[in-house]
């Protein structure tokens, strides 16, 4: 009986401990909360802002949906991240100093100048 609670103890902290890390499917494995970020999509196919700005780290971006077309949000070089939005959408990435660029992969729209600066620093 000791053996089990004993088992069972160390399978939920487990668990517990790797809940924590918050293994998501947005390119962020392991992460803890960081800077946020808010990115608004628009209609006329451009962000609400050409620069943004973060600390380095695990960045929590909210993408929200200013107008009624679906859009997507990803970090030209970072493989695993992307966010979409028909209202809201988040996700975590984890992004060393430097600067990135966002844009929007739906057809059309990068080419149309949905793309924006992401400065980390």
């Amino acid at each position: 009986m000791r053996r089990t609670l004993l088992a069972s103890a160390a399978v939920t902290a487990l668990v517990a401990t790797l809940g924590a890390c918050g293994d998501t499917d947005d390119g962020a494995s392991g992460c803890n909360a960081g800077p946020e970020l808010t990115v608004g999509a628009e209609d006329d196919l451009v962000f609400d802002a050409e620069r943004y700005e973060a600390a380095p780290g695990c960045i929590d971006i909210t993408y929200t949906n200013n107008g009624s077309i679906a859009h997507t949000l990803l970090v030209r070089g970072k493989s695993g991240f992307k966010l979409a939005v028909g209202n809201t959408d988040q996700g975590t990435v984890d992004l060393p100093a430097g600067t990135y660029e966002l844009y929007c992969d739906i057809a059309g729209h990068e080419a149309a100048g949905m793309v924006a600066e992401l400065v980390v620093e």
